[in-house]
């Protein structure tokens, strides 16, 4: 009679290195990368701004956070193109300043 031990049978065969190299390899795919807008997507980013400052309504902005991208809803307050900066307000009322750099996406709500 054949008996099948499944997972068991293969845990012999990994050795602490391969473990090793296997949980490197995991974390680095977990690693985001910044990407730089194009043209096409500033002057988009551009009219949702806009718009957004003459209507005063929220719109949501996925920023860079240390490592990783964060999404909030902000009002915006001016943008200032010459020191890359977007003066904004939190749905609560706090003020922030963003990089235009740290930006990932600018979409309206709704």
């Amino acid at each position: 009679m054949l008996r099948d031990r499944g997972k068991i049978k293969w845990t012999a065969l990994m050795l602490p290195e391969h473990v090793e190299r296997l949980r490197a390899w995991q974390a680095e795919d977990a690693i985001q990368v910044r990407s730089e807008p194009d043209e096409q997507q500033l002057e988009e980013w551009n009219y949702i701004i806009a718009s957004a400052m003459e209507t005063h309504r929220a719109i949501t902005i996925t920023h860079w956070q240390t490592d990783k991208p964060a999404t909030d809803d902000f009002y915006v307050h001016c943008l200032e193109p010459e020191r890359k900066q977007l003066r904004v307000v939190t749905i609560d009322g706090r003020a922030r300043i963003l990089s235009l750099l740290d930006i990932e996406t600018i979409s309206e709500i709704g």
